[in-house]
């Protein structure tokens, strides 16, 4: 079974990340902050949600900056590359990955698998922007655990596929709701794939549960460009052909659900993201 790893407090709310600018464009807004301060302070905040929202964020900016492993500060960082306003929509498309790579591993036989990769997902994208997302969109997170409940209830293959089908229709809904920019979420996806895989490939050993976590990613930014397509198309056909082509590219990095013996080296994901990007900001 692949390895817990939850890291909930670099994924911080849209709402606490909206702080992150600001306290960005002040004069030293960064310095001296370790990333242990960084941590202790994030894991303070998330862990006294009871508090309720209006409890003052300021040490949640410092710590979605500092230190962290370098694939979970990497998909912290695609949130502020894209407009605010779609930065709901990003979560929704995010946390889907999740559920994408769970899907994949579930088909492959790894069923146990796909229910940590659920878990995960929910801990790590949906529960720092629990009220934001419960306020504003419709049974996501029941959606979510409904699955995970087929899948540790040992209910048969076809409840738990029907559950699977759920909960993409609840967040394909979501996401209407989002009202986020196609091109944001999608450019916003291809940035959390990228960082997420900086923390996959090591001198000392591969990390299989990035590697997952990346995957979903990168299925998600697919999916975003799919259900985009038809409209971008209508606005630059010969960008978007090239936007298909280099998304495929992308995904073929990624042959298997969980990390083959030489994963693909972290320039080649870093390249192709980038290219799919780079077809993606022409199309005006």
């Amino acid at each position: 079974m692949i390895e817990f790893k939850p890291r909930m407090w670099t994924l911080m709310g849209v709402s606490a990340m909206a702080l992150v600018g600001a306290a960005a464009c002040q004069p030293g807004g960064e310095a001296g902050t370790s990333a242990a301060d960084g941590e202790k302070a994030a894991a303070s905040s998330t862990a006294g949600e009871g508090e309720g929202e209006g409890a003052k964020p300021a040490p949640a900016p410092a710590a979605a900056r500092a230190g962290g492993e370098s694939g979970e500060a990497g998909a912290a960082n695609a949130y502020s590359n894209v407009d605010p306003a779609s930065w709901l929509g990003l979560r929704v498309s995010h946390l889907s990955g999740f559920l994408l790579v769970a899907q994949k591993s579930f088909e492959a036989g790894q069923v146990d698998e796909a229910s940590v990769l659920i878990a995960q997902g929910l801990l790590e994208v949906y529960q720092p922007d629990a009220a934001e997302l419960d306020s504003k969109v419709k049974d996501l997170k029941p959606s979510y655990e409904a699955v995970v409940a087929a899948i540790d209830g040992k209910k048969s293959k076809a409840e738990i596929e029907a559950a699977f089908v759920k909960a993409f229709k609840v967040t394909q809904a979501a996401q209407s709701s989002a009202a986020a920019s196609d091109s944001d979420v999608i450019k916003g996806m291809l940035g959390i794939a990228s960082g997420l895989y900086s923390g996959v490939v090591h001198p000392d050993g591969n990390d299989p549960t990035e590697y997952q976590h990346a995957y979903g990613a990168v299925l998600a930014a697919e999916q975003a460009f799919k259900s985009a397509q038809s409209n971008l198309g209508s606005m630059d056909k010969k960008r978007t052909a090239q936007l298909a082509k280099d998304v495929v590219a992308l995904v073929a990095l990624f042959p298997s659900v969980t990390i083959p013996e030489a994963p693909a080296a972290t320039a080649a994901v870093t390249a192709a993201a980038s290219r799919a990007e780079l077809a993606l900001s022409g199309i005006k």
